[in-house]
């Protein structure tokens, strides 16, 4: 994660003030794992198949696993813009996309994500959900397409695999 991106760029560490704003407009407290993270690494750009690219295991509720590609570990400010995206009508949302609660953390190359869960019965929990056009919670798209990925931040980070072994 020291490693410099493929175009040589370092990483920009994500300051407390952008932490500190991210938890005042959104009324939540984000992990101190998470906290640390960012402080050291920043938001990242995970892309590249030589340096950054990680696949993240996913256990559906129905037992089905899969792989999920982690491209990029969103900044504050960027988890607040995808949450926007899905969930305001601005974007031509007929309702909200995703779980009441829940923040975009990573990217893929598509509408994958690896999600923040801020609700507070199931504080810290890193779940996984492909965002389909449509409400969540309307037949064919809630919770039950929505994986298990780690029961925090911690674990998450921990069993990261890079794409290339």
């Amino acid at each position: 994660m020291n490693t410099p991106d493929e175009m040589g760029r370092v990483h920009r560490p994500v300051t407390n003030p952008e932490i500190d704003e991210f938890e005042r407009s959104e009324g939540v407290t984000l992990p101190d794992s998470l906290k640390s993270f960012w402080s050291k690494y920043g938001s990242r750009d995970l892309n590249s198949k030589k340096i950054f690219a990680f696949k993240t295991k996913v256990v559906f509720p129905d037992g089905k696993k899969k792989k999920a590609d982690v491209g990029a570990i969103a900044s504050p400010g960027k988890m607040i813009e995808a949450r926007q995206r899905y969930i305001d009508p601005l974007y031509g949302n007929s309702g909200d996309w995703l779980p009441a609660g829940v923040y975009p953390l990573t990217f893929d190359s598509g509408y994958g994500h690896c999600l923040l869960d801020l609700n507070a019965d199931t504080y810290g929990r890193i779940l996984y959900i492909v965002v389909k056009a449509k409400t969540f919670g309307d037949a064919g798209y809630g919770w039950d397409h929505v994986g298990m990925v780690a029961k925090d931040f911690d674990e998450f980070l921990a069993d990261l695999t890079p794409d290339y072994l």
